[in-house]
């Protein structure tokens, strides 16, 4: 009688075994058509998922880069858009400056001088341009980039470079300072030149007012030059965008190849798993009743 009871407990535990694993085979199966993965926990297959993690790191940090290489190319963007028009601000004053130069009468005189004046001021809320809550020429400094003291202009920033990690190896510089903007690194500035030839216009001296077009000249030579260093980290960003595009193009695609669930296979999967189980239900179901009378007995 022990042995009966024992036999039919035996099987009726294997069979509530063979049921259980059927509906794990149907429940994964529906798993991996649902969310289109193949690994759903590391068990499932140890080494690809190790692989997997590495794979996802890498993405990580090309999606650091590319917020990164976006971050500076606001902050290219922004101070090519302002030096453009320190630009026209520098050729306005050149252009005020060779009408100085010719004869004109005290009231156009002194309305030539207002507006160099207005061109100083506009220069000077440019170079104190503020980005991020920090200035845009001033490096690392909190407070503006320019300021006069008395008479005497100076930069108040620092030769902090700003900088963005666009790679794993390549980090861009995304800022110029006014030090080099408006010509304080070259030893006599824009502004105090542009205060110079705004005294000389209304002192109707002729003779400094014609020495200041090459004054303008090397400011504008000093703005051109900021410029250009802009374009080129401009052309660096873009470059490697490009390959933090491509890089994550490549992750990807190696992510979906270990990830991605072969949506034929997991189909025919479920449909094995679901007649699994209801085979072993039915077998369970037929033979539960008797079992459990013998085992009683």
């Amino acid at each position: 009688m022990t042995t009966v009871r024992a036999t039919h407990l035996g099987s009726y535990f294997s069979q509530r075994h063979r049921i259980a694993d059927a509906a794990h085979v149907v429940s994964k199966a529906q798993t991996q058509i649902a969310s289109g993965k193949r690994i759903l926990r590391p068990a499932d297959d140890p080494s690809s998922m190790s692989r997997v993690l590495e794979l996802k790191a890498a993405l990580r940090m090309r999606q650091q880069e590319r917020r990164n290489a976006d971050d500076g190319q606001m902050w290219v963007n922004l101070a090519d858009s302002k030096l453009q028009g320190a630009v026209e601000q520098i050729q306005r004053a050149r252009e005020l400056a060779v009408r100085a130069g010719s004869t004109v009468g005290d009231t156009e005189r002194v309305a030539i001088a207002a507006e160099v004046a207005s061109v100083r001021d506009g220069l000077v809320a440019i170079a104190n341009t503020r980005h991020q809550g920090r200035g845009l020429f001033a490096g690392f400094a909190t407070g503006h980039a320019v300021q006069q003291t008395g008479t005497v202009w100076g930069y108040q920033g620092d030769t902090g470079r700003v900088e963005r990690r666009i790679g794993e190896s390549e980090v861009v510089a995304v800022n110029v300072s006014a030090d080099t903007v408006f010509g304080f690194a070259a030893g006599r500035d824009t502004f105090t030149m542009l205060d110079d030839l705004e005294a000389a216009i209304l002192a109707g001296d002729v003779t400094p007012v014609n020495a200041a077009l090459a004054d303008m000249d090397q400011a504008l030579k000093h703005v051109v030059t900021s410029l250009a260093a802009l374009g080129a980290t401009g052309n660096r960003i873009e470059l490697g965008v490009d390959r933090i595009q491509e890089s994550t193009g490549t992750l990807q695609s190696q992510l979906g190849t270990l990830e991605d669930v072969d949506l034929a296979e997991a189909i025919m999967h479920l449909q094995l798993g679901q007649t699994q189980y209801e085979a072993a239900l039915a077998a369970f179901s037929r033979t539960s009743q008797a079992s459990l009378l013998d085992f009683l007995r």
